[in-house]
């Protein structure tokens, strides 16, 4: 299942099932762009079609046929999202009352998070308690990494079969990832407040559950409840907005809450409807906890994510260049763009 996306300088082809990518330039996206026969033969130099041909057999990203009867064989992917709960991830702080856990005892979530700032026996109270709810698997986020419990921890997680990773921030462990007991253990040298606002390079996801989701609605808020350590139900872990407080509800208000026009809009928003984003071939892989903002005709951001889409560069590569600097201004009004400016310092940063 391979997809071409377009973005702002270069497309890419989407390899949904082998969870993996390949840049190709703008102009072979409208020809690869198509449930039909790819029509080569608009590309009329002989020898550069045949360079896309081989390289695209050879990645195994597309195949002959025989007859061009076979051809009915193959129906048009469906890029819907068909999902059967409206919500599928929760992410709550070890702290929570345990009786929140009686508002979603009959509902189905993919998975559910939890926050901690240490290693604990109360982490090890609420794990219990999940493993009573029906979900998928666990991931927990410990903010403050004690390498003399770990050992320890590891052992009693061990006895979880939902906990699915573990992942501690502020290490100086020269490991990056452990496979213990069939468990991931992930250290991350940053906070976790750095760790929660930043779009990495590292974090881009290709499969076929997440092309669907970021394609359709929005890839972060979709889907996701956020109980913050005060109680407050938000939609994410960046969204300073409260839709109230799960410490002043009964189950029915918090599932009226939820289920609200207001607390389901930032889900809701496509990549297509948000400027930058819409511009960006990596915009169906990327999680971005960034809250947008409505403008007067498409979503925005205030803040600017990592990747540069019009200068196809991330901020720790050389010739980067923040929006402003290469000549575009995101504003509620829309994207203006100086398109000589940005030429040029396009040029200069890709002739190094």
């Amino acid at each position: 299942m391979c997809i071409p996306v377009k973005g702002y300088n270069r497309a890419i082809i989407y390899d949904i099932l082998r969870k993996d990518y390949f840049f190709v330039p703008n102009e072979y996206y409208t020809i690869l762009n198509t449930d039909d026969f790819i029509p080569f033969l608009k590309i009329k130099d002989t020898d550069e079609r045949q360079e896309l041909v081989n390289f695209l057999i050879q990645e195994e990203i597309i195949f002959e046929l025989s007859d061009p009867d076979q051809r009915k064989r193959f129906t048009p992917l469906d890029r819907n999202l068909h999902t059967p709960n409206q919500f599928s991830n929760l992410v709550v702080h070890a702290n929570i009352d345990h009786n929140f856990f009686d508002f979603i005892a009959e509902e189905y979530l993919m998975n559910i998070s939890i926050i901690a700032p240490e290693l604990d026996a109360n982490l090890l109270k609420i794990v219990e308690k999940i493993n009573t709810l029906e979900t998928d698997g666990i991931y927990l986020y410990i903010e403050n990494f004690n390498a003399e419990l770990f050992q320890e921890y590891c052992e009693a997680f061990s006895a979880h079969q939902l906990i699915f990773s573990v992942n501690f921030f502020g290490t100086s462990t020269t490991a990056k990832t452990e496979l213990i007991s069939n468990i991931y253990y992930n250290f991350f040298e940053e906070s976790f407040a750095d760790y929660k606002s930043k779009l990495t390079i590292d974090k881009l996801d290709i499969n076929g559950e997440h092309f669907f989701e970021a394609y359709n609605y929005h890839s972060y808020y979709f889907g996701k409840i956020y109980i913050d350590a005060a109680g407050h139900i938000k939609n994410g872990l960046n969204n300073s907005a409260s839709y109230g407080n799960i410490q002043c509800m009964s189950k029915a208000q918090f599932l009226n809450t939820i289920s609200s026009s207001a607390f389901l809009e930032l889900g809701n928003i496509k990549k297509s409807d948000t400027l930058v984003c819409k511009d960006c071939e990596f915009r169906y892989m990327c999680v971005d906890s960034r809250v947008p903002i409505k403008g007067d005709e498409k979503w925005y951001h205030e803040t600017e994510c990592r990747y540069n889409p019009f200068m196809s560069k991330w901020d720790d590569e050389p010739g980067y260049l923040n929006l402003s600097n290469a000549g575009i201004t995101i504003s509620a009004s829309g994207c203006e763009i100086n398109k000589k400016k940005l030429k040029q310092e396009f040029k200069k940063a890709w002739s190094v």
